[in-house]
C-alpha cells in the first residue's frame, strides 16, 4: 500500500485498533445489559479468555497484514487489502448486532459471512505470502468456534433478546 514499511505497519495497527475499539465498546454494552442473563453453550469459555484470545488474534492479523502490505507487487495486494478491511468491518457489525442489539439470529448470519470472508482472505494471502496465510488459521478457527457459540445462543435464547 505505502512504499514505507513503517507506514504499512502503522496502518495495520490503526485498522485493528479501530476495530478493537468498536468491538470492545459494543461488547461492554452487552456485558452490562444482558450477557450474564442469557443461556450459553457449555463450551463457552470464561469471560477473561476472550480478551486474551483477541489480543493474540489481533497481533497475528496485524503482522500478517503488514506482510501483505509489504509485498513487492503492489497490484496484487488490492483484493487482499479490501478483503482484510471487509473482515474487520464484519467483526464490528457482528459485535454491534450480537452485543449492542442482542439480535442473535442476524448476528449469526453475519458471522457466517465473516467466516467465509476470512477463508477467502486466507486463500488470497496464501498466493502472496504463505506465512501470512498460516498466521490467519487461528483467526479462522476462532471465527468458526464463535459461529458455533452464536448458533447455540440462538438455539437456547431465540433470535433476539429484550433487555
Amino acid at each position: 500500500m505505502f512504499n514505507n514499511s513503517v507506514l504499512n505497519f502503522v496502518y495495520s495497527v490503526v485498522l485493528v485498533g479501530i476495530t478493537y475499539a468498536f468491538c470492545r465498546y459494543f461488547n461492554d454494552i452487552g456485558m452490562v445489559g444482558f450477557y450474564d442473563k442469557i443461556q450459553l453453550s457449555s463450551l463457552t469459555p470464561p469471560n477473561y479468555v476472550f480478551p486474551i484470545v483477541w489480543i493474540i488474534l489481533y497481533t497475528l492479523l496485524v503482522i500478517s497484514f503488514d506482510m501483505i502490505l509489504n509485498h513487492p507487487d503492489k497490484q496484487q495486494i488490492w483484493i487482499p487489502v479490501q478483503m482484510y478491511i471487509v473482515n474487520l468491518f464484519l467483526q464490528v457489525v457482528w459485535s454491534f448486532l450480537f452485543f449492542a442489539k442482542a439480535y442473535f439470529m442476524i448476528a449469526f448470519a453475519v458471522i457466517v459471512v465473516l467466516f467465509f470472508a476470512s477463508l477467502y482472505l486466507t486463500q488470497r494471502y496464501y498466493y502472496l505470502k504463505k506465512t501470512a496465510a498460516y498466521m490467519l488459521l487461528p483467526y479462522n478457527l476462532w471465527i468458526l468456534f464463535a459461529t458455533y457459540l452464536n448458533w447455540v445462543t440462538v438455539d437456547l435464547n431465540g433470535a433476539s433478546y429484550t433487555f
